[in-house]
């Protein structure tokens, strides 16, 4: 067990990253200048916050993210954390860590295999915010239909002109 807290990334794309947590307080985000940096669309500049307890246990605030935080897969904006819970900061999921089990009940761990799972399977029920620029797509996608349908209503005049033309042309003759 760790003699830290310490945060293991348990996203397919991240896998691998871990960070001690050793200082008073933490930051968490996707821009560089935070304390831990995650470079996932999910995240908000400037997540959440990590906050060292006197236990030394840490506690998460989230900081009005766009995709939310949850513990243990409940929504929350604040909460004590306890070794083994699950963070879900926007979709990256998160394993928080501290050898310190005294108040933390014993559970039965059972080992899965990621590999052997679908590689889109995910305990985030849904991100309606998870692309910074998702109401840029949607005004996009918009003019573009809009572009479409008047293209097809120009393409239906015409071809009713030229039918006119062609019904007057066999009419003279």
């Amino acid at each position: 067990m760790a003699d830290h807290p310490k945060l293991m990334v348990l996203f397919e794309k991240l896998r691998g990253m871990s960070f001690e947590l050793v200082e008073a307080q933490y930051t968490v985000g996707r821009k560089d200048s935070m304390d831990i940096c995650i470079k996932d669309a999910s995240l908000s500049g400037h997540h959440c916050d990590l906050i060292r307890l006197e236990d030394g246990n840490y506690m998460i605030r989230d900081n009005d993210s766009t995709n939310g935080t949850r513990v243990n897969n409940v929504i929350t904006k604040e909460a004590k954390l306890k070794s083994s819970d699950i963070l879900q900061l926007g979709g990256v999921e998160v394993l928080y860590d501290f050898g310190n089990t005294a108040d933390t009940p014993t559970a039965v761990t059972r080992t899965i295999n990621l590999d052997d799972l679908d590689s889109n399977l995910s305990t985030v029920r849904e991100l309606n915010n998870y692309s910074p620029f998702a109401k840029q797509e949607r005004q996009k996608n918009k003019r573009n239909t809009l572009m479409l349908y008047g293209i097809i209503a120009i393409l239906a005049l015409a071809l009713l002109a030229m039918v006119g033309l062609v019904a007057a042309a066999v009419l003279n003759i």
